[in-house]
């Protein structure tokens, strides 16, 4: 990931740090998913395969999110043993606690969307994803300074531009989408700069953060290709 001069830029760090991570992030394999559920809403007239694939993605949405950040511990509580900046305390909290709640929502939403589909290569699918977290843990208790805060903060920077998603799959299978009560976008920014210790923390935050999106990016890509699969049936 190329964002390793990007700090030397005149803005505060933490805005050019939430920005690299708005624009690398995962919100544009979403978009057409999302765009997808919204468009076809509950038509009662909806045809073969876009109602099948339809109750299929919904499904998919629910079961391998909840994989891969649906138990504990996770992204967020790996980092919060690895930073120890009083600045972060707070943070740090709000997130645990707001990934606590986005845990018990991922396993309603489960349970409601109903069993997945299986599709050619669905163990080798299913064992990539639990794989995934094992990545997600190596970064986020990584002994490299900075790494382990700039994957949790991208991770719930990112959460925050797909939670829509899920909050659709809601929409879809009948249950109320409560509020996320993770800490706020500006406050990851606002973060970023307290941390901020020199050009070394700098890269290593920005490593964290480019590796935990591009696994974040991998797992909608997954599931993008699974709905256009369907859509193909």
């Amino acid at each position: 990931m190329e964002n390793l001069a990007r700090p030397q830029m005149d803005d505060a760090f933490g805005d050019i740090f939430v920005r690299t991570i708005l624009s690398d992030g995962s919100l544009p394999v979403v978009k057409p998913l999302l765009s997808f559920l919204g468009s076809h809403g509950e038509r009662p007239d909806l045809r073969s395969p876009a109602k099948t694939a339809r109750v299929a993605l919904l499904a998919d949405i629910a079961h391998f999110m909840n994989i891969s950040h649906g138990r504990h511990p996770g992204i967020v509580d790996y980092a919060a043993h690895k930073i120890v900046d009083d600045a972060a305390r707070k943070w740090l909290i709000e997130a645990i606690d707001g990934m606590t709640a986005e845990r018990s929502y991922l396993n309603e939403l489960t349970v409601t969307a109903g069993p997945i589909r299986r599709l050619a290569g669905q163990d080798k699918v299913t064992a990539l994803i639990e794989g995934q977290s094992k990545n997600f843990e190596m970064l986020a208790t990584s002994d490299r300074k900075g790494c382990p805060a700039g994957a949790a903060i991208a991770f719930v920077v990112d959460w925050h531009q797909t939670r829509a998603l899920l909050d659709q799959v809601a929409l879809h299978i009948g249950l109320e989408a409560p509020a996320t009560t993770l800490p706020s976008v500006d406050h990851c920014g606002k973060l970023a700069e307290q941390l901020d210790d020199g050009a070394g923390y700098r890269r290593a935050m920005f490593f964290g953060s480019g590796q935990l999106l591009a696994q974040q990016r991998g797992l909608w890509q997954l599931l993008a290709a699974r709905h256009t699969e369907m859509m193909a049936g």
